[in-house]
């Protein structure tokens, strides 16, 4: 907290309870909580999903299935048919079983779970599929949970996302884990709209199916026009020809990587080093921008890079290298058959993303604009000083 004068320099959570507590002590209000969060029906009358794993005898009640007993997996022979009932109701070796309080019959629970019940928390399964003391390994859950980044539509802010935490904060006060939120960073992207820049739809008739797009340009091709059409926040129209300009890219790059290396890496003159420094300022551009999710400008400073060596083929094997490093998690499928080709070991993507140096990234002029009276009246190359 800043500016804030008494508060100064307290977190958040310190900050809450400083103010709640003059507040309180002015008389001006008191402590009070708002849950937001409302009661969560989770039983569905539907095939998929979790049974919910409760029994019903007439004598005993309603009962949980004892854990030895668990999981409860679905039926077989469950028929489908437009009952208004669950599936589950029809399969009698499903729905008829013993209590294990008296030994006597009783009859399974027929309703499933919401299936966010299993999404709230596959985060954690998916680290130990196979650990069966609990619901993941603890010592597996240290090294990799919470998770660090989550990407996903906006639409899952008042579902999946809130249904995490409630889990998530449940687990924390079970002592089960050791941290109260799931997810530590969170991106939404953007919607790709149809080519009259509408919502993509049947009715409309602007639906452009990938899958089809994929069979005839590639996925490395879809995948970059993709991130290149605009902010991944943002989203944007489909482009027939947007698209067929990142899959002419993607060959310059192929032709610029199956090039002979040993004629074109150059003297070393001024051309090698206006083109050293063109590739450290293109990997620090592009290792920031892949950190801030800004896939279209990192795409767009290895265009420029390519540019560059179709005119001025200098430090050829050295550019190659570090430009499928960097084009390496856009285009997956070809870098590493370039790589492989290049007679590098495998696999591209088990190589670290390459480093730059500052000094060498830096440039030698900057353009100095000189206005007057708020109008611009010349503009200036001068040598930038170096200390």
């Amino acid at each position: 907290m800043t500016s804030s004068g008494p508060y100064d320099g307290m977190t958040n959570e310190e900050g809450v309870e400083a103010i709640s507590d003059d507040v309180e002590k002015h008389g001006w209000g008191k402590r009070a909580v708002s849950y937001r969060i409302r009661d969560w029906l989770i039983s569905r009358q539907r095939y998929w999903g979790t049974p919910i794993p409760m029994i019903y005898c007439e004598s005993c009640g309603v009962l949980p299935v004892r854990e030895e007993d668990l999981p409860v997996l679905l039926p077989s022979d469950a028929e489908f048919k437009p009952t208004g009932e669950s599936p589950l109701v029809a399969s009698a070796d499903f729905v008829n079983t013993t209590c294990h309080g008296c030994g006597g019959p009783a009859k399974r629970e027929t309703d499933t779970m919401d299936t966010f019940m299993d999404s709230s928390w596959y985060m954690m399964r998916y680290l130990s599929p196979h650990f069966s003391d609990g619901p993941v390994d603890p010592e597996v859950a240290k090294a990799w949970l919470p998770v660090d980044q989550y990407t996903g539509g906006a639409e899952h802010a008042v579902m999946h996302l809130l249904y995490s935490r409630f889990f998530i904060k449940a687990l924390y006060d079970m002592g089960m884990v050791d941290f109260e939120e799931p997810f530590l960073r969170l991106f939404n992207q953007g919607v790709i709209l149809g080519q009259d820049h509408e919502k993509m739809s049947k009715s409309r008739g602007n639906v452009v199916n990938p899958d089809d797009v994929v069979g005839v340009m590639g996925a490395d091709a879809v995948r970059c026009f993709l991130m290149f059409i605009g902010p991944w926040d943002h989203g944007g129209p489909w482009s027939g020809e947007g698209i067929n300009g990142i899959a002419r890219w993607l060959n310059r790059v192929w032709d610029i990587a199956t090039r002979d290396a040993a004629a074109l890496d150059g003297s070393g003159g001024s051309a090698s080093r206006e083109t050293r420094r063109m590739l450290h300022q293109t990997v620090r551009k592009c290792y920031g921008d892949l950190d801030r999710f800004k896939f279209n400008t990192a795409i767009a400073s290895m265009m420029e890079l390519t540019n560059h060596l179709s005119v001025e083929p200098e430090l050829w094997s050295e550019c190659v290298e570090k430009l499928l490093l960097m084009l390496a998690p856009m285009a997956p499928h070809m870098t590493e058959e370039l790589w492989e080709r290049s007679g590098r070991g495998y696999s591209i993507h088990q190589q670290d993303f390459p480093g730059w140096d500052d000094d060498l990234a830096a440039d030698e002029v900057f353009t100095l604009v000189v206005q007057v009276n708020g109008k611009v009246r010349d503009k200036l190359e001068v040598p930038v000083w170096h200390s």
